[in-house]
C-alpha cells in the first residue's frame, strides 16, 4: 500500500514538473514570437539601387552584381534563398571566395530562413532586420549593426561577432557556439535559451544579470 502511495506521488511530482517545463517552453517560445521590427526598408533608397544596378554587368561569370544581390535580397527573398541554396557559384565573391555582402545597407530587410554560411557581411547594416532561422555559420559580422534585429533560433556557430552592434537584438534560442564576440555591444539584446558554449571574448555586459551565469554556464568572471 505504502509503495502504491509512494508511486502516485511520484507520477504527481513529475507530471508538476513537466507541466511547469512545458510552460516555461512556451512562455520561452511565444516570447521568441513577439518580435516586431521598428525599422521599415527604404522602399525609396532601394527602387533607386534597382534602377542604378540594372545596368551593372557582372564580372567573372557571376549572375549578379552586389547591388543586384542586395536588390535581390530585399525585393525578392524566395528568389535569394534559391540563389543561396542552390547558385553560390553566381553570386558576387570578395577576393577571399566568400560571397560579398561587405558594407550592405539591409536595415529592416526579411531575411528569415537564408543560408548566409560563410558570407562576408563585415559592417553590414542589418538592424531591424528578421534573420530569425537563418544560418551564418562562420560568417562574417565584424563591426555589422544588427540593433533591434531578430536573431531568434539564428545559427551563429564560428561567426566573427567583434564589435558588432547587438543593442536590443533578440537571440532567443540563438546558436553562438565558439562564435567570437569581442567587444560586441549586447545592452539590451535578448539572450535566453541561446548557446554560448566556448565562445570567445564574451562581453561582460552579459555578466550582468546573475541568471545569465547560470543559464548559460558561464565562468565567473574574475573581475
Amino acid at each position: 500500500m505504502i509503495k502504491v502511495i509512494l508511486n502516485l506521488v511520484s507520477c504527481v511530482l513529475f507530471a508538476v514538473v513537466f507541466a511547469k517545463v512545458a510552460t516555461a517552453e512556451d512562455a520561452v517560445a511565444s516570447t521568441c514570437a513577439e518580435w516586431k521590427s521598428t525599422i521599415a526598408v527604404n522602399v525609396d533608397k532601394l527602387d533607386s539601387l534597382k534602377k542604378s544596378a540594372a545596368s551593372d554587368r557582372p564580372t567573372n561569370g557571376y549572375s549578379y552584381t552586389k547591388n543586384q544581390f542586395i536588390v535581390l535580397l530585399g525585393k525578392n527573398l524566395v528568389a535569394a534563398k534559391d540563389a543561396l541554396a542552390n547558385s553560390k557559384d553566381k553570386l558576387p565573391k570578395t577576393s577571399e571566395g566568400k560571397i560579398d555582402l561587405k558594407d550592405a545597407v539591409l536595415n529592416g530587410f526579411d531575411l528569415r530562413g537564408l543560408n548566409l554560411d560563410h558570407v562576408d557581411l563585415k559592417g553590414a547594416e542589418m538592424n531591424g532586420a528578421d534573420l530569425s532561422g537563418s544560418t551564418l555559420r562562420e560568417a562574417s559580422l565584424y563591426k555589422a549593426e544588427l540593433e533591434g534585429a531578430n536573431l531568434n533560433s539564428t545559427n551563429l556557430s564560428f561567426a566573427n561577432l567583434a564589435k558588432a552592434k547587438l543593442s536590443n537584438a533578440s537571440l532567443c534560442h540563438a546558436t553562438l557556439t565558439a562564435a567570437d564576440l569581442e567587444d560586441a555591444t549586447v545592452v539590451g539584446a535578448y539572450m535566453k535559451g541561446a548557446k554560448l558554449d566556448m565562445a570567445k571574448k564574451i562581453p561582460k555586459a552579459i555578466y550582468l544579470n546573475a541568471q545569465n551565469v547560470l543559464q548559460f554556464g558561464l565562468p565567473v568572471p574574475e573581475n
